[in-house]
């Protein structure tokens, strides 16, 4: 992250979630931004058996919790993303919950919500998509939601796809102005 950073870097994404005391003065030294997101478990272990009693308090709590930490460290919330881990340490009802909730979820209305879906396993889960490159129409309807939902930012893998839905949408979504 420092070489990163010192390279030109201006935001780095801590699948942590902010656990480590030196990625926080880092970013805070840097007035870098930072994605936080939000994993049940390790890498290796996070999809055996993932519970929750509710996934959307669970994910709010643990991401209000890191916002927190890193306000209180010096990084104001207009440099913070959240993003609720779609895919980490979830089954498909939890992804699709976290999904529903939209920005229930970011702690402050000063926070910006990422959501990184495209070509995810929960597109097998639900649409029986095994291969990944056949994932992108789900993975379409959900950036989809995620422009009527208030989502901030979109990581994608099929960046053409992304932006003609996007300026498509953007186009005829009629507006508080419009007749």
């Amino acid at each position: 992250a420092s070489e990163a950073l010192r390279k030109g870097c201006r935001m780095i994404n801590d699948v942590t979630g902010a656990k480590n005391e030196e990625i926080i003065d880092l970013i805070a030294d840097a007035g870098a931004e930072i994605c936080i997101m939000h994993m049940k478990g390790e890498p290796r272990t996070m999809q055996v058996d993932p519970g929750y009693e509710d996934v959307v308090s669970e994910v709010c709590a643990f991401l209000s919790d890191r916002v927190n930490v890193l306000v209180e460290a010096g990084i104001p919330p207009s440099n913070i993303l959240v993003d609720p881990g779609i895919g980490f340490g979830k089954r498909l009802e939890d992804n699709i919950a976290l999904l529903k909730a939209g920005r229930k979820i970011v702690p402050r209305e000063d926070v910006r919500l990422l959501w990184g879906v495209s070509r995810k396993r929960m597109f097998l889960d639900l649409l029986g998509r095994k291969d990944s490159n056949d994932r992108l129409p789900g993975t379409l309807g959900v950036a989809a939601s995620a422009v009527c939902s208030g989502v901030d930012i979109l990581r994608v893998h099929d960046v053409l796809e992304h932006a003609d839905l996007l300026k498509a949408m953007t186009s005829t979504i009629r507006g508080p102005t419009d007749e």
